[in-house]
């Protein structure tokens, strides 16, 4: 059903709080259902309710949608943010923080998109944030697009087939088919996300389900003379490839799991992370920490006021990090509360630093966490090499640990390898849980922006407040993978802003290892594959936790032989050639040479560039991109060597080539530069028939330039093109209706309508 008066007048807000009206327990009740109407049965013709609030596909006479409605809901958020009614001129900076969240803005701008197609539909954006599954979910998207496209085309035909959408098995077989539909969305929700294996514990049962969905919907498909886009043989061969790389990655998970989450215990601790009540952290008190017998020279940590000491609980090391907190605020403070509470509950899991309680430590407030021998990853190799194996070993269980926190629904927003803390048995230990949204939205320092960077996704580089999805999570734990391979930071010799953009356009760190055994080389590119796969520019390209934990646990296996007590884990600094920096002493280059894949620029950004005039960028832009076949970028290197647009850079001939070759690949704007180099030699060989050939052809292609020179030419009989003024008419007209302002001013001059 379609509302057709969707606005503000017709919502009601209740509450059932009577003594605070901004209390959260509200309703919100839909009015007005009297011109509510079926999909594909309504009026073209007609424009129902407020005019203001109407799409602007139903005031051209196009029939109402589920996608009508949606654009009149953004109408209504714009009103809620602003106090502005739609009738009033929308004002950008109006909506702009602190009055709204910039995710509350995404949404308005897509619901308020003039393309119905591209405003928010439920089961692709379930889709787009699928973190699990994605082949299967991306055939089941494919066939809800296809119904889509019939629909719009059954509305346009449905004059025609009105005989046959009244027969009662028809309208039966629909109603199915909109059952299937609300199945298929119900299962793309289930299996996109990591807590699927609990409902589907058998690979089987996923493609069962699957199986049965795609037949429901292929049957139906048919029973309602739908056109089938893709036919049956290479969608079948499409939903096997899909059924098969999916199912496979999920049954290998749950056989080679060796550490299998209690789902008890995770249940646990997700219930008391939303329990709002809480009764204190675990107090210890100080006179059970005592002094380890023997010091040692880190006994004490960090900087003040908030150093780490070395004491012994009941025989096991731990760290007592002081604190300026009181115990006053660790009573009353909430977001002290919500911290504490929240490292209690983490601390259930093996690969997460556990926290034991809050004590004192010469009468100052401290905090009492497990001890890490090494201190953190980055503090290990920066004073040691860490043998390859081990390496491994490492980020497998970081992976398990970030496993735990994504299942129960946590994610850690700050992955690197200062963040990872190390025991003297080598076992790393999530920890710095500052970022983690455990009790409201965070707003980040451009300080703190600054240290992370590095690590961060290139959609949070974009916008900072984006949504923190699970795929920024893995594009951070590859981006961390590199930095414990080769043992440095990422991005070492870029300054932040610099950052930003090389990551942004698909830049990342050198990949390359130095010389090593065979052996070692095979686990290197296995570890090299893993990487890649996370820190893909796209989101949806990269791969699920459960997939890199398959990858990890595959590699461990095939190095597990490699591990001999008698044999150290860690060496003296700089034994290792991590990056081949060490076969190359005769010749070292700085890093800014030798680490960094630089990435070309867009085509768009070179466009960009030409009309900001910086044409040294451009020139190198339209160069690359032509010598590797783009028809556009030809048109423009054409440009620049026949116009001599930068200095030093001129060549007519080969210009005028490339011209020719972008128009014959039937680029407009090629085919019009091509006439123009013709223009003046129109008396040689059969110039003036190929002028006249190619700047048609431009004018076919709605270019507005050459429909106005076409126009003038017949109108006026110029170059010698037999007089035709009703030619001529034809193409000014239809240059001015592509706003050409000579042609415009041509017309009205005439006086002659181009409507």
């Amino acid at each position: 059903m379609v509302h057709r008066d969707f606005h503000t007048r017709n919502l009601l807000i209740s509450t059932n709080n009577t003594n605070n009206i901004n209390d959260n327990d509200f309703n919100i009740t839909i009015l007005d259902m009297k011109l509510c109407g079926e999909v594909g049965n309504i009026d073209e013709t007609k424009v129902y309710g407020g005019m203001h609030y109407t799409a602007p596909e139903v005031l051209s006479g196009k029939s109402y949608t589920q996608a009508t409605d949606i654009h009149s809901f953004g109408m209504i958020m714009y009103f809620m943010v602003t106090g502005n009614y739609p009738s009033d001129e929308i004002k950008q900076e109006e909506i702009n923080e602190p009055k709204a969240p910039k995710c509350y803005i995404d949404l308005m701008e897509k619901c308020l998109d003039q393309n119905p197609k591209n405003r928010p539909n439920n089961i692709v954006d379930i889709y787009e944030m699928a973190e699990y599954n994605k082949n299967i979910c991306n055939v089941l998207i494919e066939r809800v697009e296809l119904t889509r496209v019939s629909i719009e085309l059954l509305q346009i035909r449905k004059l025609k087939k009105e005989k046959e959408l009244r027969n009662e098995s028809y309208y039966n077989a629909f109603c199915k088919f909109i059952y299937v539909l609300e199945k298929i969305k119900e299962y793309v929700e289930d299996i996109s996300k990591i807590h699927f294996y609990r409902k589907y514990s058998k690979a089987n049962s996923v493609k069962e389900k699957f199986i049965k969905l795609t037949e429901e919907y292929d049957n139906i498909m048919k029973d309602l003379h739908f056109t089938m886009a893709v036919d049956s043989e290479e969608r079948r061969k499409s939903d096997e490839e899909a059924l098969s790389e999916d199912l496979a990655e999920f049954d290998k998970y749950l056989r080679t799991m060796s550490e299998k989450v209690d789902n008890d215990k995770l249940n646990y601790i997700k219930k008391l992370l939303a329990d709002k009540t809480f009764y204190g952290a675990n107090k210890i008190d100080s006179k059970e920490l005592t002094l380890p017998t023997r010091g040692k020279s880190d006994d004490k940590r960090g900087k003040g006021p908030n150093f780490i000491v070395r004491r012994i609980l009941s025989g096991q090391e731990v760290a007592c990090k002081l604190t300026s907190t009181t115990e006053e605020e660790m009573k009353t403070n909430t977001s002290v509360q919500e911290y504490l509470k929240f490292l209690m509950k983490l601390s259930e899991c093996n690969h997460i630093l556990r926290f034991y309680g809050v004590s004192k430590i010469d009468d100052v407030n401290a905090l009492v966490f497990e001890w890490a021998h090494y201190g953190t990853l980055k503090e290990l190799y920066e004073k040691k090499d860490i043998q390859w194996q081990y390496k491994v070993q490492i980020a497998l269980k970081i992976c398990r640990g970030l496993i735990f926190l994504q299942k129960a629904e946590i994610l850690h927003h700050d992955l690197r390898c200062e963040n990872i803390l190390m025991t003297e048995s080598l076992e790393p230990k999530i920890y710095n849980f500052h970022l983690v949204d455990y009790s409201t939205d965070i707003t980040l320092s451009n300080e703190a922006i600054n240290d992370i960077v590095r690590w961060l996704a290139p959609e949070k580089l974009i916008n900072y407040k984006s949504k923190y999805t699970t795929q920024c999570e893995i594009f951070s734990f590859g981006v961390l993978l590199w930095e414990l391979a080769f043992e440095k930071i990422p991005y070492r010799s870029l300054k932040v802003d610099e950052i930003k953009d090389f990551v942004i356009k698909g830049g990342r760190e050198v990949i390359k290892f130095g010389n090593t055994t065979p052996e070692i080389s095979k686990l290197q590119e296995d570890y090299k594959k893993v990487i890649n796969d996370t820190w893909k520019n796209n989101p949806q390209e990269r791969i699920s936790f459960l997939k890199a934990l398959n990858m990890l646990e595959e590699l461990y296996n095939s190095v597990s032989h490699m591990f001999d007590e008698n044999k150290p884990a860690l060496l003296d600094e700089n034994t290792l050639d991590l990056d081949g920096s060490k076969a190359n002493d005769d010749l070292v280059l700085p890093d800014e040479n030798v680490s960094l894949i630089i990435p070309k620029i867009s085509l768009n950004e070179g466009i960009l560039a030409y009309r900001e005039g910086d044409h040294q960028k451009a020139w190198k832009c339209f160069e690359y991109h032509a010598e590797n076949g783009n028809t556009v970028a030809k048109y423009w290197k054409g440009r620049y060597l026949w116009e001599g647009i930068h200095d030093g850079i001129k060549g007519r001939e080969e210009g005028k080539e490339l011209l020719k070759i972008a128009a014959d690949e039937g680029y407009p704007d090629a085919q019009l530069r091509y006439a123009f180099t013709l223009k003046n030699v129109l008396g040689e060989d059969d110039n003036r028939n190929l002028f006249m050939n190619y700047i048609t052809k431009a004018a076919e292609g709605n270019n507005d330039t050459a429909q106005y020179n076409l126009g003038d030419i017949y109108y006026k009989g110029k170059l010698n093109i037999p007089k035709d003024e009703n030619e001529g008419i034809k193409w000014l007209k239809l240059a001015a209706l592509h706003d050409n302002a000579r042609a415009i001013k041509f017309l009205e001059e005439k006086k002659i309508s181009f409507y």
